[in-house]
């Protein structure tokens, strides 16, 4: 399901959270539709997790408004607004069972007992995880706790989910699949999503669009392809995947390491391999030109007749973005 960009179902306008005079976010301002799946993605300190738990209420703001369907929900603690929140650490409690973690919130809410056990079981086979409701979190492992977790946010019918780094504890294979059953779930249940992450290749994987932050506010925000292709400076350019940079007399070339075309050269060439590392379907080959600059290139294997370490090359750039020197942030 793609994002309904006819139907803001999120808005944030100046938000503010100060914690220092180095820490937090200072006016905020974001567009989020229905149907989204939203990632906020940037180094540790950020402020990408300030955003989200100011969403969730778990923060109060400084300064600021929060709507969702237009209204207004800053002022509501968090259990009287209309989201579910998980978090690194799954929050499952280790003495309740599966079925009581997921009851706990439908008691609170007076849900009838047999309409309760249907949406627990519902919510328990969209995540591919029904048949545990009588084991504890203890029996279940890290994916299948943060499945739980999962289900257990979307069994209250939020309006928003927010996921705060939920897969950073996982394995990389682990994680790999779980991205694939959040987006999944996201596609079936039409849910809007903010998701939090550090991840770069999984923020390019699963997000309708990214949020680039860096020092407590948003650098570029764009679909994965806009963050990847045409980064609007180069922190965003070094940030997201791998990237070399090619400095020219009044201007900074941007270019990814597949974008680096390698051919043997006649002579003393302008680089030579120091490298060749064999990545599955690529082959990563380093280079030292003859300015002391170290380049990354990416080569399909069958490209590789005729390179071989201490090889002269000659290398061109199939696609580049520029950054004039003004124009870069100190």
């Amino acid at each position: 399901m793609q994002a309904n960009t006819s139907n803001v179902k999120l808005e944030i306008q100046g938000l503010t959270k100060r914690f220092s005079a180095t820490e937090g976010v200072v006016d905020i301002n974001l567009q989020v539709y229905e149907n989204e799946l939203l990632t906020l993605l940037g180094p540790s300190g950020c402020g990408k997790t300030t955003i989200l738990r100011s969403i969730g209420g778990f923060h109060s703001i400084d300064a600021g408004r929060i709507l969702l369907d237009g209204a207004e929900i800053q002022h509501l603690p968090p259990e009287r607004r209309p989201t579910g929140m998980v978090f690194q650490s799954y929050n499952l409690w280790p003495h309740m069972t599966i079925y009581e973690n997921m009851a706990f919130g439908l008691k609170l809410r007076k849900t009838p007992p047999a309409e309760r056990d249907a949406m627990i079981a519902d919510m328990l086979r969209l995540v591919n995880m029904e048949g545990t409701e009588k084991k504890y979190p203890a029996q279940l492992s890290g994916g299948q706790q943060q499945r739980v977790a999962i289900a257990r946010s979307l069994v209250r019918k939020p309006a928003r989910l927010l996921l705060d780094e939920p897969f950073s504890a996982l394995d990389a294979k682990i994680r790999a699949q779980m991205r694939e059953e959040l987006k999944r779930i996201q596609r079936e249940t039409g849910l809007t999503v903010i998701f939090v992450i550090h991840d770069q290749e999984e923020a390019l994987a699963i997000s309708d669009r990214v949020a680039v932050m860096q020092k407590g506010r948003i650098e570029q925000l764009g679909t994965a392809a806009q963050v990847y292709d045409a980064p609007v400076n180069r922190f965003v350019a070094g940030f997201i995947g791998e990237m070399n940079f090619i400095e020219q007399p009044d201007a900074t070339l941007a270019v990814r390491p597949e974008n680096l075309a390698l051919t043997p050269a006649g002579g003393e060439g302008m680089a030579r391999v120091t490298t060749i590392m064999q990545l599955g379907h690529y082959t990563q080959v380093l280079l030292a030109c003859s300015d002391g600059r170290q380049l990354k290139a990416y080569v399909q294997r069958e490209q590789l007749q005729g390179l071989a370490v201490g090889q002269a090359v000659d290398y061109r750039c199939l696609h580049a973005v520029r950054y004039d020197r003004q124009e870069q942030p100190a």
